[in-house]
């Protein structure tokens, strides 16, 4: 199945286009990169618009092309962090005269357009929508006027967290300036009661049309709370069931909604959320396998074998015969993409997967249960040098694929942080801890000497000794 993402995230928008408000926010650019992160390690093509890249244009062209591309079958996976707000409703079809918007960074893209654009595409296409916005930048109701006020009051007193709300002034003065714009762009859009979609969209929005999504300094509520209930995949339940478990660790003020619209699909419903396969599809191969189970903790030629075969799926594991937490993290992102239980606990069934599809001749030399010695083609695998020096030197504020995998490997040496490719304050903490722990300079700058001790094939030893400082860098981590 082919499986895209597009990740929208504005921490500010164009001050020209909306009377002189920059609309800043801190924590969505973070929230797109960290839905990135999501997507990618379940093997979805991800694109992320951030700021002045996600312009009107620009959202609704990726829309169209995805539309071209994806058949019956195929799984689109939208998510949005930004301001929301209303504009009048020229259709009447919606009950309280509003039509939901979202911010973006030349003008509000209004919900009559994303329904355009959900007819477009093909029936059985798959469509998961998450929108980490407020719907209620509007003054129209009384009662809502009041809360942005109250909220807005908030914001001006503490930061964070702040609410994803237009101010009034602000919603008035576009209101005036694009009203013609927006009718214009409702009627070509035509009334959301009108299209026929074919595709099966699930929607689920960080909060209810009356109600306000609020920031963060590093994620949105929602958007923080949708990756807690994830657990890097070990989330287990359906489309519903995920949105509960949401809705359960969010504040009162703030509800996550959850709609369905177009063709009906029970079928995609009951998927766990983000499952790249089909509905229906058989994502266990029929194959057995005699290899026995591995976890965390073991070591050999089997381990070496198994992160063979995740380097051969794409995953990009270090080759070194230790089961680690990287390891693990791989092993659980693997299972997940596939539909199987997501407990980084290699079985037989994840085992069939492994050896399945890409063929296991792209790993020549693959050794079989008993054997010592990985071959040349697996040992090349393991992406850090012995001298370390192939790699940049990373230090706080550089985002990336290095930085990325360094988090990974300081996961596998037991430190807690996301391996989002964002070297901020926790990372550059954990980076210090490790330095002090090996006996190196601890200036939280990732240069040879510490690639080098990052290299993976620490023994149980240098693993303890780097456990014992780990508190310390939760203390000094600010």
């Amino acid at each position: 199945m082919t499986a895209k993402s597009i990740h929208i995230g504005l921490n500010r928008v164009d001050p020209t286009a909306y009377n002189g408000w920059d609309g800043q926010l801190a924590g969505c650019v973070n929230d797109a990169n960290s839905m990135r992160t999501l997507a990618a390690a379940l093997s979805y093509s991800t694109l992320t618009l951030i700021d002045a890249q996600a312009t009107s244009t620009r959202v609704l062209q990726e829309l169209a092309g995805a539309a071209s591309q994806l058949v019956a079958g195929d799984i689109l996976l939208i998510t949005y962090s930004g301001h929301g707000g209303q504009v009048d409703d020229v259709h009447g079809d919606e009950a309280d005269g509003l039509d939901e918007t979202w911010v973006l960074y030349d003008r509000e893209l209004v919900d009559d357009e994303l329904y355009a654009m959900w007819s477009q595409f093909a029936p059985g296409v798959r469509i998961v929508v998450l929108s980490d916005s407020c719907h209620s930048g509007t003054v129209a109701k009384a009662t809502m006027a009041k809360e942005i006020s109250e909220a807005l009051a908030r914001n001006a007193r503490s930061k964070p967290p702040l609410a994803k709300a237009m101010p009034p002034e602000v919603v008035d003065a576009v209101k005036q300036q694009y009203r013609a714009m927006f009718e214009t762009v409702q009627f070509l859009s035509g009334s959301s009661t009108r299209q026929t979609i074919e595709a099966s969209v699930i929607l689920i929005s960080g909060c209810q049309d009356n109600q306000l999504s609020y920031d963060g300094d590093v994620n949105g509520q929602f958007t923080g709370t949708l990756l807690k209930t994830w657990q890097s995949g070990g989330f287990q339940g359906d489309y519903r069931r995920f949105h509960q478990a949401i809705l359960q660790s969010m504040p009162p003020n703030q509800s996550p909604n959850y709609l369905t619209v177009g063709r009906p699909d029970p079928a995609f419903e009951a998927q766990k959320p983000f499952c790249v396969a089909a509905p229906g599809a058989s994502t266990v191969p029929s194959s057995t396998s005699t290899r026995p189970t591995l976890q965390v903790g073991d070591q050999g030629p089997d381990v070496t074998y198994l992160q063979s075969r995740l380097v051969a799926h794409g995953y990009p594991t270090s080759v070194d015969g230790f089961f680690g937490r990287d390891t693990q993290t791989d092993v659980t992102q693997f299972q997940s993409a596939r539909g199987l239980g997501a407990d980084g606990v290699v079985g037989s069934a994840t085992w069939a997967a492994l050896e399945a599809s890409p063929a296991a001749s792209t790993q020549p030399g693959n050794p079989q249960p008993g054997n010592s010695q990985p071959t040349s083609t697996q040992a090349s695998n393991n992406t850090v040098p012995a001298a370390g020096g192939e790699r940049p030197t990373l230090r706080r504020g550089a985002e990336g694929e290095h930085v990325m995998y360094l988090q990974q490997r300081l996961r596998a040496l037991g430190y807690e942080l996301a391996a989002d490719g964002v070297f901020g304050s926790l990372t550059e903490s954990y980076v210090r801890s490790f330095q002090s722990s090996n006996g190196l300079t601890a200036d939280g700058v990732v240069g040879p000497a510490t690639w080098q001790a990052l290299a993976p094939r620490a023994t149980a030893e240098s693993m303890s000794k780097t456990s014992r400082t780990r508190d310390r860098a939760v203390t000094n981590y600010v």
